[in-house]
């Protein structure tokens, strides 16, 4: 079971995991330094993006640091360093969870007889990958369900997924932005509501606040790992991707 949810982890997660592994079996010993980032990419067939999220994560995780002029290199591990592994295990057996659970509901509505509903089918949501020089937009919402977030809403009836990012994120946090193309669709594995991930850039500068304040707490610029980590390892594959190539050297 392990090994089926390791392939399932983002690139840059395994190439984090597999470096993280090495340094603690003295593989990399402390003040040593680390493979160039061409080396890395070369190693673990990895673009650089996502050569650059991993090593991102290990940095705030206090495992690596940069040295100017010098290049990478191994860290004293903080005294806490365990607390890694507990955290990215339950993070993982819940997703491994997730899926069995929508396999087992998906198999039991396709072996029921169809039944007529008068319940209405609930709006798809649009959820606006919002990136920038700063790095890529998320919010905290006060409810806590999910606690962080893509900007995101439901899609009114005659409007297009465009169209509703377009007005979400200005509704949501002032931004005026651009929407590109549809980056992929999924039934979302907590809410079970019909997500469209639409790429966006901002267009009147990058200043955003929580416009909405009853539903969200704050809004912010973020890395890729850092987003990765406040949603709990659960950013959709082909949005990772996508951030992969539009951040390939995360927010400045």
């Amino acid at each position: 079971m392990a090994q089926q949810t390791r392939k399932t982890l983002p690139k840059y997660r395994q190439i984090a995991d597999d470096l993280r592994a090495r340094i603690e079996a003295g593989e990399c010993p402390v003040d040593s330094q680390l493979p160039t980032k061409p080396e890395l990419m070369e190693r673990y067939g990895a673009a650089l993006g996502t050569v650059d999220s991993a090593i991102g994560l290990l940095r705030e995780l206090g495992l690596v640091e940069t040295r100017q002029g010098a290049g990478m290199f191994v860290r004293e591990p903080p005294p806490r360093q365990s607390e890694y592994e507990v955290i990215m295990s339950r993070v993982d057996a819940l997703a491994e969870e997730i899926r069995a659970l929508q396999e087992r509901m998906s198999a039991v509505e396709q072996a029921l007889p169809g039944e007529p509903s008068s319940v209405p089918e609930p709006q798809p949501v649009v959820a606006a990958i919002v990136t920038s020089a700063k790095g890529l937009l998320i919010a905290r919402r006060n409810d806590g369900r999910p606690p962080w977030t893509f900007i995101a809403g439901e899609i009114e009836p005659g409007e297009s997924p465009a169209d509703a990012a377009v007005r979400e994120v200005k509704e949501e946090t002032g931004l005026r932005v651009t929407a590109g193309s549809v980056i992929g669709r999924r039934v979302h594995p907590k809410t079970g509501r019909t997500m469209v991930y639409v790429a966006a850039t901002p267009t009147r500068g990058t200043d955003a606040f929580a416009g909405d304040e009853e539903e969200l707490a704050e809004v912010r610029w973020v890395s890729v790992a850092e987003a990765d980590m406040l949603m709990g390892g659960t950013i959709f594959e082909p949005v990772l991707e996508h951030l992969s190539r539009t951040l390939p050297e995360g927010p400045r």
